[in-house]
């Protein structure tokens, strides 16, 4: 007797339309905040402070 397992049959979709989208838009924010925070973290590299005492961008 072996361990297969025939695939599963299709489910219900796990998101919404609506919530695909929200996710679309937190995704895109997210990268851009990740933008900022690399310009201010790369500028504070080259001040030579990367201590956790450096000014914080938010």
């Amino acid at each position: 007797m072996g361990r297969y397992r025939p695939p599963a049959p299709p489910k219900s979709p796990y998101i919404t339309a609506y919530g695909y989208e929200q996710l679309k838009k937190e995704e895109k924010a997210l990268w851009i905040r990740r933008r900022d925070v690399t310009i201010a973290l790369s500028a504070a590299a080259a001040e030579g402070d990367r201590s956790e005492n450096a000014e914080s961008g938010k």
